[in-house]
């Protein structure tokens, strides 16, 4: 993790001088003190993709321009700079608009009306535009990746908008030629003033109160990791520590590592919401740019518990302890998987569920399942519980999981406790001996919570490619409402989406995550459930990152297939719903349901709701013709699920595995 100097950004605020008064059109005087680092960030852009600045660290050179809605100076910039090709020589360029008033959606029609083809990214807090102290439209930064440092500063084009601007056209060629470019800057010969958070003050904010507002968003927001034994890297149990790493808080805030919390924030609301607001934003990074001072008041954080501090929901009616084990200091650990039989002789109705580590720096996450017991318990060799009904998944932050409102999980007596573990190693050996911790309903909910894994088992993602996208989906065969989805992927995920697509052909997006972390993987429950009629197709699509530009990459020079081990890949959509009206089996998994979803949510290309003889593996089309006619008995030319799925049951009692890859 990169650690800022503490000094930095007090120098690049105190090193920028505004040269004129605020007014749209005004020249602005020569720049004789620039800042000349560029600060990482991450930022989303008008179509809903994210774009972090130190991905580009392998571009010859990074071009980033000031914009607001309809400003002549900004589409002018874009205009020149994109008609001198320079995206084609390995240059990235990206706008940013700080303009608290425009949102993305006019950010996307502003700029489709202007003809701008250019990302133009939302800096909703401002906080970027002030870092790089960007304050006109169409002003113009060139970063050099090799130093991040903006070696230009200035308008794109010259000042008898004939061309492009001779000291900008200078740095260029130097950076895409592998040469040194010293650092420039020009006068913006017509200055679109950009309206920001902080010039539509009318009065100077006085920096916000330490006991009051900075530590109580702290102990919301970011103690529950950070806190002693937490699996945070420090803890915030004082002032002296906060202000100490108040660098490193400004930049995980500003590159939207820290709060881990990777939702689009324009998409959907959920609870347990770990954001930040605007505001918030502006008053944490106020605060550490005046620096973290302390003030008057009680300090709150010194009141924040260790962790392990017991059961949040009270004791629990069952726990269940799994096996021991030992994690050694450093390596990477394959998945474990642990069998516990149910001690109990009753079946029970679950209604909340938390699961504690006993190592929280270890677990990076747990699936806890229920199934029939095997001839033993203890450590297992398969991951074949994932396939059973799953009582939660713990990540850090989703310790407990209260189910929704007359909902719950049927545990029969003679059943098996079944776990997914995934540790990490951080240098020291321990032993992590989790619990999960089951409280039980006194009446049988009306209705049993289902969950419902969509899987892509034919990922192939071509090496060397930045962005290729798989997608599969769930089709629901009855009436349901959907609770909570989960995103999956490896280190190769850069980004995630759930659509729900809707039998009259209506589609929306239920959740985006647009800059996949696999570090952070979370349950994303819905403020409001969605109401989904029976053919709703719950689809989910991955973005995968498989160049040597994802710092994360196992291996860039590879096709990557799907596997459960992390430097393989996977598209895994966890849902969790219930189905409208209750039915007598709810609490069962058909296994042959839940398999020909399956295989139909990744084997229908068009997705349509049914499969051609097309999209049936092509060594095997011939030998399947004539039973796939048979089975298309409503001679649409493809089997919808009830066809398919018989198909596959007459397909297994022939013997043939042709139905798979």
């Amino acid at each position: 993790m990169k650690i800022f100097q503490p000094s930095r950004y007090l120098l690049q605020f105190l090193s920028f001088v505004v040269l004129m008064a605020a007014g749209s059109q005004t020249l602005a005087s020569d720049v004789s003190s620039q800042v000349i680092r560029a600060a990482d960030f991450t930022l989303i852009d008008q179509h809903g993709k994210a774009f972090n600045l130190h991905y580009y660290a392998q571009r010859p050179a990074i071009v980033l321009i000031g914009h607001r809605n309809a400003s002549g100076q900004a589409a002018g910039a874009a205009e020149l700079l994109s008609a001198a090709n320079l995206a084609g020589q390995g240059v990235a360029m990206a706008m940013i608009n700080p303009v608290p008033q425009e949102h993305r959606v006019s950010i996307a029609q502003s700029a489709a009306s202007q003809a701008i083809a250019l990302p133009v990214l939302k800096d909703e807090a401002g906080l970027v535009a002030e870092t790089l102290a960007i304050q006109y439209a169409g002003e113009t930064l060139v970063i050099d990746p090799q130093r991040w440092q903006i070696v230009y500063r200035g308008p794109a084009g010259n000042e008898a908008g004939t061309g492009m601007h001779p000291l900008l056209n200078e740095v260029l060629q130097a950076l895409m030629t592998d040469r040194d470019a010293e650092a420039v800057s020009a006068p913006m010969w017509i200055a679109d003033v950009l309206p920001t958070h902080a010039s539509q003050q009318t009065h100077a904010t006085s920096v916000a109160s330490y006991s009051e507002t900075i530590a109580p968003m702290l102990v919301e927001k970011c103690a529950d990791c950070h806190r002693p034994g937490g699996i945070g890297p420090w803890a915030m149990n004082s002032h002296a520590m906060v202000q100490g790493f108040s660098p490193m808080i400004r930049e995980t805030l500003l590159t939207r590592r820290m709060p881990p919390w990777h939702a689009d924030p324009d998409i959907g609301e959920f609870a347990h919401d770990l954001s930040l607001s605007v505001e918030e934003k502006r008053q944490l990074v106020g605060w550490i740019d005046a620096g973290a001072p302390r003030g008057d008041g009680a300090d709150p954080l010194v009141q924040v518990d260790s962790a392990g501090s017991e059961w949040e929901l009270g004791e629990p009616d069952l726990i269940v302890t799994l096996p021991a084990y030992d994690i050694p200091a450093t390596g990477v650990l394959d998945y474990q998987f642990f069998e516990v039989k149910n001690p109990l002789d009753r079946d029970v109705w679950v209604k909340a569920v938390q699961i504690a580590p006993g190592d929280r720096q270890v677990v990076h996450h747990a699936i806890a399942t229920y199934g029939a017991s095997s001839s033993f318990s203890g450590q297992v060799d398969s991951g074949e519980s994932l396939l059973q009904p799953q009582l939660m998944t713990f990540v850090p932050g989703n310790e407990t999981y209260i189910y929704p409102e007359n909902t719950g999980v049927f545990i029969p007596a003679d059943s098996s406790f079944y776990t997914q573990m995934h540790y990490t190693t951080y240098g020291r050996e321990t032993r992590d001996e989790t619990r999960i911790g089951l409280y039980f309903s006194d009446e049988a909910p009306e209705h049993v919570l289902q969950h419902y894994s969509i899987l892509n088992l034919e990922l192939d993602i071509p090496a060397g490619i930045a962005e290729h996208q798989e997608e599969a989906y769930f089709e629901l065969q009855r009436d349901a409402v959907i609770y909570a989805l989960f995103p999956h992927a490896h280190y190769r995920g850069r980004a995630s989406e759930f659509v729900i697509h809707y039998p009259d052909g209506r589609e929306e997006v239920a959740l985006s995550v647009p800059n996949y972390d696999f570090n952070w993987q979370r349950y994303f429950q819905l403020k409001d459930p969605i109401e989904a009629p029976a053919g709703t197709r719950i689809i989910h699509r991955t973005t995968y990152d498989n160049s040597t530009a994802n710092v994360s990459n196992p291996d860039a020079g590879v096709d990557v297939a799907f596997g459960e081990q992390t430097w393989e890949e996977m598209l895994y959509g966890g849902v969790s719903f219930r189905y409208a009206e209750p039915g007598e089996n709810d609490h069962e998994i058909n296994v042959q349901d839940y398999m020909t979803s399956i295989v139909m949510g990744f084997m229908d290309r068009d997705m349509d709701g049914q499969i051609a003889l097309s999209e049936m593996p092509e060594n095997a089309r011939q030998a399947l013709a004539l039973p796939f006619t048979i089975m298309d008995r409503s001679k649409s030319g493809g089997l919808n699920f009830t066809e398919f799925r018989e198909f596959m049951v007459q397909s297994n009692m022939m013997g043939s595995d042709a139905i798979t890859r």
